[in-house]
């Protein structure tokens, strides 16, 4: 599929959403977001990436009991040679909902979920799989399932099954957020690889592995039969939750195909590096709280993730836990929305660099954020996130400027800087600008 077939496409499925009939409710969005960067890191790299997004949901009411809800999403980026960037697109959403009786409510089809309480990263949102475009595009994609929900005032009982989970998508092969400078802990006989200025990676077909008793022939394949339960509970001010999920790991595993030559003073890759996508199955174990006080809300998370298949890749074991409060803050006439948050992870094995690992960024974090209503049309955000490991920062700042109620705009500066080699190193020459211009329908 053409780019430029693909960018029609886009259109056209915009043109259709503002021409459903009346009874159709529908909203989103079609967004201009370009990614200026000031390094040029040579070819395959782009120091401009101009992305087209159109996000557009709706709701129908069949009947009194039944109604139908669904979502798409479609991306592309003209200046980018290889998929997904040069033409991505999902149905995170699509599925019919029908009310058994007052609290139970039984959901068919795609849908995405978060069984989490914290914003940013949640070590409980396990469920769906992801398309890592970027640390700042990490798009979550629709799983098919059956989920019943039974929820009363006090308690609350959420179970969902996937037939057959889906793949996640790693990023294009010439994403500027694979590794261009150093790998390491990408396997155990090397430890920090160089690589050469101009380097190809090539992504080649996954692998999905198998767990159980191969003696009885009862293996069953990572991708299928996932499913979990979620408890909750509802005590006045306080929210308590308790969740387990069994299935294929959200972030799927990069299992590396590298020569390495002897260089001056480290090791060298020789191009291309070649890896292939791992989906492997693990068991999620995690339970939480919301605490809604007057003027703070503090959130709670703590979950253990085990591997059920062995692979010296593999991490066989994970504790991650997170601590936020948020509170809003009045200067003045305006109001300023602040949010805190600690991270602790637990994990036996050193993390790699690449995309797919992007979740150790929060093995020993710190972030804050801000988020200020200076007028009516204008809202300055901001953002800091220390990483303990690696003594790595990531900042970023920005503002976003109400035009008209159907029309945005906002331009943001994202910055990385750190000490030792890390994720957060392997992206220090990707400090960039981002210019979004939003249309709302």
């Amino acid at each position: 599929m053409s780019v430029r077939r693909f960018s029609r496409g886009i259109f056209a499925a915009a043109l259709i959403m503002f021409t459903l009939p009346a009874f159709a409710k529908y909203s989103g969005t079609l967004k201009s977001s370009t990614d200026y960067y000031p390094e040029d890191l040579g070819k395959p790299t782009d120091t401009i990436s101009p992305f087209l997004i159109l996000d557009g949901s709706g709701k129908n009411k069949l009947s009194k009991k039944w109604r139908l809800q669904y979502r798409l999403l479609a991306l592309t980026n003209p200046e980018s040679e290889f998929a997904p960037e040069k033409a991505y697109w999902d149905v995170p959403e699509a599925f019919v909902e029908v009310k058994a009786s007052s609290a139970t409510k039984i959901r068919i089809g795609m849908n995405t979920v978060n069984w989490g309480v914290t914003d940013v990263a949640s070590p409980s949102d396990v469920i769906n799989p992801s398309a890592f475009l970027g640390p700042m595009r990490i798009l979550k994609r629709g799983s098919p399932m059956v989920e019943v929900n039974y929820d009363k005032e006090v308690f609350g009982v959420q179970a969902l099954y996937i037939p057959r989970q889906r793949r996640g998508v790693l990023p294009s092969e010439d994403s500027r957020w694979l590794p261009r400078k150093f790998l390491i802990n990408v396997n155990t006989e090397y430890g920090h690889i160089d690589i050469p200025d101009f380097i190809e990676y090539k992504i080649e077909g996954d692998e999905v592995m198998r767990s159980g008793s191969k003696r009885n022939n009862l293996t069953t394949d990572a991708l299928d039969h996932n499913a979990g339960l979620r408890l909750s509970s509802h005590l006045g001010s306080l929210d308590l939750f308790a969740m387990h999920f069994e299935g294929a790991a959200p972030q799927p595993k990069a299992r590396p195909d590298i020569t390495i030559i002897s260089g001056n003073p480290n090791f060298v890759a020789v191009s291309p590096v070649k890896f292939r996508p791992v989906y492997y199955r693990v068991r999620t174990s995690s339970a939480g709280f919301v605490w809604a006080l007057q003027k703070v809300i503090f959130r709670v998370e703590s979950a253990y993730q085990h591997t059920i298949n062995e692979d010296p890749l593999l991490q066989p074991w994970s504790w991650s836990n997170v601590a936020a409060a948020e509170t809003t803050v009045n200067l003045g006439s305006t109001s300023m929305i602040v949010l805190a948050q600690i991270y602790y992870t637990r994990n036996p094995q050193a993390p790699d660099n690449l995309i797919s690992s992007s979740y150790r960024l929060f093995d020993r974090t710190a972030v804050l954020g801000t988020r200020w209503a200076w007028s009516e049309n204008l809202t300055l955000m901001s953002s800091i996130l220390f990483e303990g490991n690696t003594k790595g920062i990531f900042a970023s700042a920005g503002f976003e400027n109400k035009l008209s109620d159907s029309l945005r705009w906002g331009l943001s500066w994202r910055d990385f800087s750190a000490a030792e080699d890390g994720l957060i190193k392997t992206y220090d020459r990707n400090d960039h600008a981002t210019l979004d211009l939003t249309y709302y329908f």
